[in-house]
């Protein structure tokens, strides 16, 4: 792998520290003795007193040596520039001073010697030979011959040979002979305080060439000892644990024998050993070791040998960047690389469990650079995750949520410290919290609870797609607050904190009411990203706008966060006071403040809070609003957060009631601010068509409109004149009528280009579809609002329109959003968690059409009355105030002379109780069940602001269909008997609690009333041809089976007729399910027929998940044991669960445990309430308990109808092989066969013998199905004779031969 070069700026070649140079002797040497400082007195040794440094000793030793002794320390100079001498040089060497010092040392080690004795000598040889090894004199040889070499290239006379007896003190600079000694510096620097031992010696230092430096290919890494291999145990050493398989390489010990030397042997490098490899390391730093010494083994992981090209190793590894390590090159990578500071270090890189160890090492910076690591893992597994094949590791696919979960917890666990450490955990924790998901930042107006990286909804706590609610927030929240109060991060670091705060706000409600009771948080916030120098200095940071757009979040989550952040929002003035041409920041960043600063307000408003603002600071904000009209304002969103400001505060002043506190903001206000012209003038600066300032011009008009309405003189007469006369002919011939065809056709393309058909979830990719079509659909219904509002007050059908818009057009694309089959896979498993936002516009829609056709003079009354029970199915939360509205003007409509005009018999003691308005309550009640759970509308409304709760909606999971859930949008399609649900819970029932005194209406009569409005909703669906929105079957039986149940609990009394007794109850209910007996179902328009529901998922939204369906049918089948004396619907309600749909246990239960009932059911046939008779024939029943339980009651006889063609069937087809499925069951067959023969009477014998059907094609009733004649009764007659032999034969035989 190739390397960096580090020396490229080092010119020559030259060793890194030259040779130490000793001072010119004065004398001659004598033989080493001890030597004594002592006084010429007392010949004693002087006294040293303590209280002399050792610095103030050495001056006077120097003083009493004399003048002579050196006072400069060697001067020490590059030798790759030539020596140029000062004026007044220092003491220095040349290269004729280092032949005479090398000369002067000879010298004094040959007078040296010659001085010794010969005992002196021969222990100084030995103390050499001792220390050095008897290679020595190769050694020294090898020095002066390179010395002499480098001397013959520098010109220099060679210098004298040296014996080796004399040169074996001599200092050997560098153990590499091949390199050259330079010079020595002439840098010196003279020390008066510098110890004599250290004074008198000269140093010099090498330059450092390009091959100085030399980077191994495979450098080993740090030395480590391995464990050596033990000998195997013996019995005698006890009972041993084995410990694994010793995988290393033991090298036999040499057995050196010591004999007549104890000198250590040392191993010079030899010239053949190539540079590097274990040998010459050996050779070069280890010469004294062996050459097979255990304690080196760790070198040869550095060899091509032991190096494990072909043992890759399993496990996945990762590189400083995140990055995964092919397995290929973990075993030849060179350590420099920093990726072998693990455990096992033969391999580079890092696995993911040395990761997250050392991600809680005790050393900072590797903590941090471990941090670091994962931040960039995460990272690359979120990209990968969302389908980036760049970033995606398959070796982790499917452990996303699980290392999620580890990183995160690593990141919240060093969140805490300071400096690169804590910064790195920040990073950790965006990654995981923010980036994991990062294109859900700007999502507004939805709760991003139980939704992970692809959007799948969750509803378990403990689940990872909810990870973030399970985070440690009392620790995380009160840490970013200090660590914003500090601001010790970087500024990127508090930037990512800003970001984590706003995506844990986005999550849920309750984690943004957290944030905000988290003590200092809030005003930390404003004081770190909002409340910056003005003016700005050079180092001071600039506001960030992201933190407005927390503000926002916060403020949408609740009525009481929005409270909270009301009181520091006056510090915001100052983004609103300073327009943007004069702001001393830059003009995007001012307007970006400005347009957060203006959607704070908005959101505030909508709770009916901070309202004042526009009296307090109404010259900035007309500033503000002459600023958006200027040719200077380019900015389409500064323009778009004016509008939807003057709407929301145009709407607060139509009651100022409502506002908190009472009239903050008054109409009068908003007419001496003249905001309505200033929409108007905004409006003739609008010449493209441009839908995103359009939309909220018309709603801005159009609150002007509805407010002038209620406190304008004569209905605000002359404000909609105003803009009629202002807008009439653009919608007529100009550009509004454009943007309004333009949005309807970006409408219809956007449905079409959403490639689903209610079979299939919705994907990720069709958002982009379902965004572009609720772009389009606000569009048309500010249009269509607006028109609404230019109508004079209680207009019901005006004469003339007030302006033209495509009525039909409009018709088309309502009737096309909800048929569409999108609703349908909206709340299938596998929908993204926040799609339902998208389809808010879609809804507002539908609801604004209903009051847009409710004018249209081509609109029937039942025609509009269809609409409104298919376009409630289709409203989400926010939309309860227009469909309370609609369901009151249905129940107005519906009246005897509807009925009568349609021919619908409805009896006269209906409307003579009140008709529709005794269940009137329980609708309305239906529409909005919990006041505390209000969701604000998309257009905001005096009630709205005074009771909402949020402005966001709940996530996708808490509004599945076919559950008990809070929210009651969407309605399900049996959502008129919500009155009868009441009556079973009557001592729980919020509406009987408020109910007024007035009324006083019976529980039979409420039931009457109840199945008239389901009565009605159907025939006026199948009218108009509206089949989807039809109750199921399912719905239906579900429905009447609680009317029955009303019974259940109750006292029974001569006195009083149960519910189900009464004749227009039975007439209704009889009506509700003749479309789904067996001899209508083939003519049902129904397009749920193709899927029908299942009963126990439709009574879950009754019953809810802590009650079973089963239970719930038990008590049923008690209750007509007991009280229904054979009633005909109450017992065709019984057969529904038996079906082979369901679970055996439903039959068992019926046909078992209450055979005695199972008589009483006379129900024929086609009077069934199924889609297909064969749901209860085929597949044929294996269960041998509800076979038996079919013999027994079979063979008592007195089954009637279709109770008798099913105990037929189901027996029939277990004994013959022509019927059963089973073909390996003649054993069981003949047995069951023998039980009818022997104990049943001549009709049950007969009908089991002689009893054919047919899987495909129309089902064979009775009496054809026994009066069948072919070739299967030769084949049955054997197998009676093979089973039951002659006796059965003989008695059966005839039956065969008719």
């Amino acid at each position: 792998m190739p390397t960096a070069s580090y020396t490229d700026s080092v010119p020559t070649e030259r060793p890194l520290i030259g040779s130490i140079l000793e001072r010119k002797p004065k004398t001659a040497p004598l033989s080493p003795s001890p030597k004594f400082n002592t006084s010429g007195k007392t010949g004693f040794p002087t006294v040293q007193h303590r209280s002399k440094s050792a610095f103030a000793r050495a001056r006077e030793g120097m003083k009493r040596q004399g003048p002579d002794r050196p006072r400069e320390p060697p001067v020490v100079q590059q030798s790759s520039q030539p020596q140029v001498p000062p004026a007044t040089p220092p003491r220095t060497l040349q290269r004729s001073d280092t032949d005479d010092w090398r000369a002067q040392i000879d010298e004094e080690n040959r007078r040296r010697i010659e001085n010794m004795t010969e005992e002196e000598r021969e222990q100084e040889r030995q103390e050499i030979l001792e220390r050095f090894g008897p290679n020595v004199t190769e050694t020294l040889r090898r020095a002066r011959e390179a010395r002499e070499g480098q001397r013959g290239q520098s010109s220099s006379p060679p210098g004298e040979k040296l014996s080796a007896p004399s040169d074996v003190k001599e200092r050997i600079s560098s153990p590499k002979s091949a390199r050259a000694i330079s010079p020595p510096s002439a840098l010196s620097r003279p020390s008066s305080t510098r110890p004599p031992s250290r004074t008198d010696r000269k140093l010099r230092f090498a330059d450092v060439g390009p091959s100085d430096i030399h980077v191994y290919e495979s450098a080993p890494p740090s030395p480590r000892r391995k464990p050596l291999a033990l000998p195997p145990p013996t019995p005698d050493d006890g009972p041993t644990i084995s410990l694994g398989d010793w995988r290393g390489r033991v090298s036999r010990l040499p057995n050196v024998r010591k004999e007549t030397s104890t000198a250590t042997v040392i191993s010079l490098p030899s010239d053949n050993d190539e540079e590097g490899t274990p040998e010459y390391i050996r050779h070069r730093f280890f010469p004294t070791a062996p050459a097979n010494d255990p304690s080196l083994a760790w070198m040869e992981s550095a060899t091509p040998e032991s190096s494990s090209s072909e043992q890759v190793s399993s496990d996945l590894r990762f590189d400083l960047t995140g990055k995964p390590i092919p397995p290929s090159l973990t075993s030849t990578l060179p350590t420099h690389l920093g990726l072998h500071h693990h455990a096992e270090g033969t391999h580079a890189g890092y696995t993911l469990d040395d990761i997250f160890m050392l991600s809680r090492s005790t050393v900072p910076a590797q903590r941090a650079t471990m941090l670091g690591v994962l931040a960039r893992i995460a990272h690359r597994l979120a990209r990968g995750r969302k389908g980036d094949e760049d970033c995606r590791i398959e070796e982790l696919a499917g452990r996303e949520d699980e290392l999620r979960k580890r990183m995160l917890a690593a990141g919240v666990e060093a969140m805490g410290e300071r400096g690169s450490l804590g910064a790195r955990a920040v990073e950790v924790l965006w990654e995981c919290i923010v980036g994991w998901d990062e294109e859900l930042l700007t999502l507004e107006g939805v709760e991003l609870s139980g939704v992970d990286a692809k959007g799948t909804p969750s509803t378990s706590t403990g689940s990872p797609a909810d990870l973030i609610s399970s985070l440690p927030l009392d620790f995380i929240l009160p840490q970013i607050s200090n660590s914003l109060a500090a601001a010790d991060l970087p500024p990127e670091s508090l930037s990512q904190l800003l970001a984590i705060l706003h995506r844990l706000a986005q999550h849920s409600n309750e984690i943004a009411t957290k944030i905000v009771t988290t003590p200092a948080i809030l005003p930390n916030v404003f004081k770190t990203f909002l409340l910056t120098p003005i003016p700005p200095t050079k180092d001071s940071p600039a506001p960030e706008p992201a933190a407005l757009q927390l503000l926002c979040a916060l403020a949408s989550s609740s009525r009481s966060n929005a409270s909270a952040i009301v009181e520091p929002t006056d510090a915001l003035l100052r983004f609103v006071i300073t327009l943007p041409p004069a702001s001393p920041y830059s003009r995007p960043l001012a307007t970006a403040l400005l347009v957060g600063t203006l959607r704070l307000y908005t959101v505030l408003a909508s709770y009916g809070l901070y309202a004042q603002i526009a009296t307090t600071a109404s010259q900035s904000l007309a500033q503000v609003g002459e600023y958006v009209l200027s040719e200077q304002c380019d900015s389409h969103q500064l323009r778009e957060a004016w509008l939807l400001l003057l709407e929301a505060w145009m709407v607060c002043a139509r009651d100022p009631h409502q506002t908190t506190p009472d009239h903050d903001i008054l109409w009068s206000q908003v007419a001496g601010w003249n905001w309505g012209e200033e929409a108007l003038r905004i409006r003739s600066r609008l010449e493209n068509v441009d839908e995103q300032l359009w939309a909220p011009l018309w709603g801005a008009l159009a609150a002007w409109q509805e407010g002038a309405k209620v406190n304008g003189i004569k209905g605000g007469e002359q404000e909609r004149a105003t803009v009629i006369d202002a807008i009439a002919e653009s919608f007529t011939n100009g550009t509004e009528i454009e943007v309004v065809d333009k949005a309807g056709l970006g409408l219809a393309v956007a449905l079409k280009c959403l490639e689903v058909d209610g079979t299939k979830p919705l994907q990720v990719d069709d958002l982009v579809h379902l965004e572009a079509a609720g772009r389009h659909a606000k569009t048309l219904a500010c249009a269509m609002r607006l028109w609404l509002s230019c109508l004079p007050p209680h207009t019901v059908k005006p004469d003339s329109p007030p302006f033209l818009l495509p009525f039909a057009q409009l018709s088309e694309i309502s009737a096309l959003i909800a048929t569409h089959p999108l609703w349908t896979s909206l709340f299938m498993d596998g929908t993204p968690g926040y799609a339902h936002v998208f389809c808010r516009p879609l809804s507002l829609l539908l609801s604004t059409y209903l009051r847009f056709s409710r004018t249209l003079p081509d609109i029937s009354d039942d025609a509009w009355i269809a609409q409104t029970f298919s376009i409630l199915t289709r409203l989400l939360p926010g939309d309860e105030e227009p469909a309370q509205y609609a369901a009151k003007d249905v129940m107005a409509l519906v009246s005897a002379d509807f009925m009568q005009a349609r021919g619908w018999h409805a009896p006269p003691v209906i409307w003579e109780k009140g008709g529709l308005d005794i269940i009137k309550p329980f609708l309305m009640h239906a529409l909005r069940p919990n006041p505390e759970a209000y969701v604000g509308p998309v257009w905001m409304s005096p009630r709205s602001i005074a009771l909402a709760s949020t402005q966001r909606l709940p996530p996708l999971s808490a509004l599945r269909l076919n559950t008990r859930r809070e929210q009651p949008l969407p309605l399900h399609r049996d959502w008129m008997f919500t009155p009868v649900d009441h009556l079973l819970r009557s001592a729980q029932s919020d509406v009987f609690k408020s109910l007024p005194s007035s009324w006083d209406a019976s529980e039979t009569e409420v039931v009457r009333a109840t199945l008239l409005f389901a009565r009605v909703s159907q025939e006026v669906l199948r009218l108009h041809n509206l089949g989807t929105f039809l109750m199921s079957r399912e719905e239906t039986v579900f429905a009447c089976v609680k009317v029955f149940m009303l019974e259940h609990g109750q006292q029974q009394s001569d006195s009083v007729e149960e519910v189900f007794r009464d004749i227009i109850v039975g007439q209704f209910m009889d009506a509700l399910v003749a479309p789904f007996t067996v001899s209508t179902a083939p003519q049902l328009t129904q397009d749920s027929t193709a899927k029908q529901d299942n009963l126990e998922v439709v009574a879950a939204r009754f019953l809810g998940s802590g009650t079973p369906f089963y239970q719930f049918y038990t008590d049923f089948v008690g209750l007509y044991d007991a009280i229904s004396f054979s009633h005909p619907l109450f017992a065709r309600l019984l057969l529904p669960p038996t079906s082979m749909r369901y679970a055996v246990d439903y039959r068992k239960y019926l046909w078992a445990d209450y055979a005695h009932v199972v008589k009483t059911i006379r129900t024929l046939p086609d009077q069934v309430i199924t889609a297909d008779l064969k749901e209860h024939l085929w597949p044929v029943e294996t269960d041998s308990e509800a076979i038996t339980a079919y013999l027994r009651v079979l063979i008592k006889g007195g089954l009637e109808g279709v109770v008798r063609l099913v105990a037929v069937h189901h027996v029939a087809c277990n004994i013959w092989p022509d019927l059963r499925e089973a073909k390996d069951g003649d054993e069981k067959a003949g047995k069951l066969l023998k039980a009818v023969v022997d104990q049943g009477g001549f009709d049950a014998v007969r009908d089991v013998m002689l009893y054919r059907q047919v899987l495909e094609g129309p089902l064979l009733l009775p009496p054809a199905c026994f009066d069948q004649t072919g070739e299967w009764r030769r084949p049955r007659l054997d197998f009676v004779e093979r089973f039951g032999g002659d006796a059965v034969k003989d008695r059966v035989q005839k039956l065969f031969e008719i």
